[in-house]
């Protein structure tokens, strides 16, 4: 009977780690495909993200200067501060984008990988890759410059007389504000 009961035991044990070993060998392909999504994304994506991202660090530093720049250097001097001005501009543009795009590069698998693991099912990845690797996907992905300035324009063609119209009211109504708030002609300002 102890006999019995040890090889019971011990077939249980070995039923038990084959069910484990098979979890993990399935989690392995799985994180494989999230692996492999998130590198396609990253190929995908990384560029404009390193854009986006760069311009939101560059934006306020421009929105800043210019407008201390036009309250605090003669207008005879504007142009060659402006110059200088552009060329430290650059030079952080530059900078800030190699430090982004080594980032969005790094951190592409961490981020993606347990989101894709955690929302996506084994199949639902193998059939986005199988997509997005596939020529059909390569042709729709090459249409989208055409196909969004096609739909920008049919926006802009049926906007365009509205738009005018506001932008005329704007000027108009700008207009009367500046002229109100300037000092009467050949009168001193108070």
């Amino acid at each position: 009977m102890k006999l019995i009961s040890s090889k019971l035991a011990v077939a249980t044990l070995l039923a038990t780690g084959l069910v484990f070993s098979t979890h993990a060998l399935a989690q392995d392909g799985k994180r494989a495909l999230a692996v492999k999504l998130a590198q396609i994304q990253l190929k995908a994506d990384s560029g404009a993200m390193a854009d986006q991202l760069t311009a939101s660090a560059v934006q306020p530093l421009i929105a800043a200067w210019s407008q201390r720049l036009d309250e605090t250097v003669p207008p005879a001097r504007q142009k060659d501060v402006r110059d200088k001005l552009d060329a430290e501009l650059k030079k952080f543009t530059d900078n800030t984008e190699k430090t982004i795009e080594a980032q969005v590069a790094k951190s592409a698998e961490p981020a993606l990988v347990p989101i894709f693991m955690e929302k996506l099912t084994e199949d639902e990845m193998k059939t986005i890759i199988a997509y997005l690797e596939s020529p059909v996907s390569a042709k729709f992905q090459s249409l989208g410059p055409e196909a969004a300035n096609a739909w920008a324009k049919r926006v802009v063609d049926a906007t365009r007389t509205s738009v005018e119209g506001g932008q005329k009211s704007f000027d108009s109504a700008a207009e009367r504000i500046v002229n109100s708030s300037a000092p009467a002609a050949g009168g001193a300002k108070k």
